[in-house]
């Protein structure tokens, strides 16, 4: 199989996304849990979806304006189902990975030119059962590669200002997607002063297309009067949230010891065996400092799942590829390419099929939407869950903006400030509850300050701390 892509033939990709479609498909028919974040990007789609939604304002949570954006229009376009995310996140692999390709391609970062770093890619992308989703890294991912592209051509004395101005913008919008993805930004321009001349001017005109996109993005939200809010959400979130943790440190290290064993072993082999030109050292030492980038941005997200590895994909794609082109035996070649092939896709499957009881040791249940003790009570209704418990909102809905508990908390746990309690009075009003699931102990004190809601509502018979309306009766 490996020969196939050694050729220098662009078809090639065709088989490139035939088995990316193959591998997926099988998966996807087999049954793919929903977890936690992909249920939380289902609400925050839907909740934009309705007339006049503006993120953060609107809906309280820290994920990044450009993905929430991609959520808003695939649930105006084909609604509420993870379906949709997989299958878009499908077709999104398999542009990168052409994307990626040509990168090498053209900037002759191996010795011979092949297809094999765009099959190596499609298999990196499916280490974990959760990169099978649409996450805001994936997204970003876009842009990083274009934004790699244009490094790589400035390495290689590409000297014109607009390759400047347009890596800027391109690491703009991938941070926009994606809040980490700003290391790569410090990557690139260590980059630039280590292995380029380029002058201060150029390496200007990229800071400031690069804060040109976040300028926009800022101009967006303070026109619709919700700035401040914005940058307390999206950028102070850094500070002010603690990380959720799907996926405890064992259960990582188990996750990702397979794929990370082959990418080291493939780095060892890549300067063992082969023979370099200064330009192609040049890029590995580059591609090196996005991995260290990567491990870094992991301690700066706030959902730590594998899914977040995504970052380091094209680092490992890069010397894998490598690995396997330097093989000058062809057998062994290929046996080391079904090898990996084979550990990858097991990888993939031993968790998420609970093979050998691996999910177990993995603790995989904490990343997955587990079933609500009240599910046919807020099935299809417009809820609020004041807590961490966002798994009850599988089936229904967001109501007021509260989504993400550590921001939310800044006005219901401090509701005697009269600011915040008046804020939290016109959201509750405008978009009224049809059951409240307070694991907080936050709605007594509610209330009691706004009798007027409190008259609208009862405790359910059964269930301690959950609400229902009057009106809307649930029983």
């Amino acid at each position: 199989m490996l020969s196939y892509f050694k050729a220098n033939d662009p078809y090639r990709l065709l088989g490139v996304f035939l088995i990316l479609i193959i591998i997926r498909v099988a998966v996807l028919l087999s049954g793919v849990p929903l977890i936690l974040p992909e249920l939380k990007w289902l609400l925050l789609g839907e909740r934009l979806g309705g007339e006049g939604m503006i993120m953060y304002r609107d809906v309280w949570d820290y994920t990044a304006p450009l993905s929430v954006l991609v959520y808003k229009w695939l649930d105006i376009l084909f609604g509420k189902h993870q379906l949709v995310y997989q299958i878009v996140s499908m077709i999104l692999v398999g542009f990168q990975a052409a994307i990626f390709n040509n990168v090498m391609l053209k900037n002759k970062a191996y010795n011979s030119p092949s297809y094999v770093p765009a099959i190596v890619y499609v298999l990196m992308m499916n280490l974990c059962f959760d990169f099978l989703t649409l996450s805001p890294v994936l997204m970003s991912m876009t842009f990083i590669l274009l934004a790699l592209n244009n490094l790589f051509k400035r390495m290689d004395n590409h000297t014109q200002d607009e390759l400047f101005v347009y890596t800027g913008i391109y690491l703009g919008i991938a941070v926009l997607f994606y809040l980490p993805a700003i290391f790569y930004v410090l990557v690139t321009l260590i980059s630039l002063f280590l292995y380029t001349g380029s002058i201060f001017r150029r390496i200007l005109l990229l800071i400031v297309g690069f804060l040109l996109v976040l300028i926009f993005s800022g101009l967006f939200f303070y026109w619709n009067d919700s700035f401040l809010v914005y940058n307390h959400h999206l950028f102070m979130s850094i500070w002010a949230v603690d990380p959720s943790y799907f996926l405890s440190g064992k259960g990582m290290v188990i996750m990702v010891l397979v794929p990370f064993s082959i990418f080291l072993y493939s780095i060892y082999r890549t300067f063992k065996i082969g023979k370099y030109v200064n330009f192609q050292s040049k890029i590995q030492s580059v591609m090196l400092m996005f991995f260290v980038s990567g491990i870094l941005a992991f301690f700066m997200v706030k959902e730590r799942s594998t899914f977040q590895f995504i970052y380091l994909v094209p680092v490992m794609a890069f010397f894998v590829a490598h690995h396997l082109l330097v093989i000058k035996n062809w057998i062994l070649a290929e046996a080391t390419f079904l090898l990996i092939f084979v550990a990858i896709i097991l990888n993939l499957l031993f968790p998420l099929r609970g093979w050998l009881f691996v999910d177990q040791l993995v603790g995989v249940e904490r990343l997955l939407v587990q079933p609500s003790p009240y599910a046919e009570l807020t099935e299809g209704k417009d809820i609020l869950v004041i807590g961490e418990g966002i798994e009850h909102y599988k089936g229904a809905s967001l109501a007021t903006p509260y989504l993400d508990w550590q921001l939310s908390q800044i006005h219901l746990q401090h509701l005697n400030y009269f600011d915040n309690s008046a804020e939290v009075f016109l959201n509750f009003t405008s978009d009224m509850p049809e059951v409240i699931i307070d694991e907080q102990e936050v709605v007594p004190e509610l209330f009691r300050m706004m009798p007027t809601i409190a008259a609208q509502y009862r405790e359910h018979a059964s269930h301690e701390s959950v609400y229902v309306r009057i009106n809307k009766q649930i029983d």
